[in-house]
């Protein structure tokens, strides 16, 4: 995306409101109830990716309209009514027009339309997920809340100041990147789309490394011996230094505290299996606990019950 282009236009008959609105609804009929003193104002600025335009009717009409693109709206007017299907349009918010289906009628109203490419937002959400068949789908009209509207609406804001005072900053594509970025991100959050699945979803881990897994398999086998990390990390031929970036990077706990967890399960299922000639204390002593009561807290912690309430089932 380098550079956007300013247009001032004004007319006076349909075809020509037509024209210009229909670039960003294809579809776009307008019908009028008075011709006498039509006049409508289009102020677009445009990137690659991008058009901001407030426009404005004077003189009574109607259209019937719908945009595969992303377009968000914000409008209001005399006599200004709008429906998606049999469902009304809250244009007291912001709103995202549907692909059809939407009309509406007025006396006069303004507006200010913003159009996103809606490839460019799907590549955006795509990257975020993880995920390159994601594919970005509509499901209203309405912004999620008035947090969200609001929210969508500093973002535009700051685009929109931007663009007034220094366009030529769009002349960089790493800066209109950016600027489009965090647009396209404010939506994303702003409106319901099946970019919430994905964004509400949690963060899916990547599997475990190959030097996390040997490191694990050795835990498991020599859990019941004085292991330290330095010894998990010899035999997983890392630096401790190492073996602690690869477990919290692949697990997000460290080596020492998947260690003590192999070690309480270890020790939960001998108490669990004791004919009642075991103690607590000989239990935590015999899986590395020196301190009854830290093993106890410990215990606590990972099964949500006391050591000696396993002991008496």
């Amino acid at each position: 995306m380098s550079g956007v282009t300013r247009t001032d236009v004004v007319v006076h008959d349909l075809e020509s409101a037509e024209r210009e609105l229909g670039a960003h609804f294809p579809d776009i009929r307008l019908g009028r109830v008075e011709r006498d003193g039509f006049r409508s104002t289009f102020a677009s600025t445009a990137g690659e990716r991008f058009t901001v335009m407030d426009y404005t009717f004077e003189g009574s009409g109607s259209a019937v309209s719908g945009s595969e693109d992303l377009v968000v709206i914000m409008s209001r007017g005399r006599g200004y009514e709008l429906a998606h299907g049999r469902e009304p349009v809250d244009t007291s918010r912001p709103f995202l027009a549907p692909a059809e289906g939407m009309a509406g009628r007025w006396e006069a109203f303004d507006a200010k339309l913003v159009r996103l490419d809606l490839g460019a937002v799907e590549r955006i959400a795509q990257a975020a997920a993880g995920d390159p068949s994601f594919r970005l789908v509509r499901r209203g009209t309405a912004p999620l809340s008035t947090e969200h509207a609001r929210h969508w609406s500093l973002a535009l804001g700051a685009f929109e100041r931007v663009l007034a005072e220094a366009p030529e900053a769009f002349d960089s594509p790493i800066f209109a990147e950016g600027m489009f970025h965090q647009l396209a991100t404010a939506f994303l959050y702003a409106f319901d789309t099946s970019w919430l699945d994905v964004a509400e979803r949690p963060p899916a881990r990547p599997e475990p490394s190959a030097v996390v897994r040997r490191a694990i398999e050795y835990m498991h086998e020599y859990a019941g011996e004085p292991i330290t990390v330095q010894h998990v990390a010899d035999a997983a031929f890392i630096s401790t230094r190492g073996l602690h970036y690869a477990f919290t990077r692949d697990l997000g706990r460290s080596p020492s505290e998947v260690l003590r967890r192999i070690r309480l399960e270890r020790a939960r299922a001998e108490l669990a299996a004791s004919d009642g000639r075991l103690t607590v204390a000989a239990v935590a002593r015999r899986w590395g606990f020196a301190n009854s009561s830290r093993f106890s807290q410990a215990y606590h912690r990972a099964f949500g019950e006391h050591p000696s309430e396993t002991l008496r089932r």
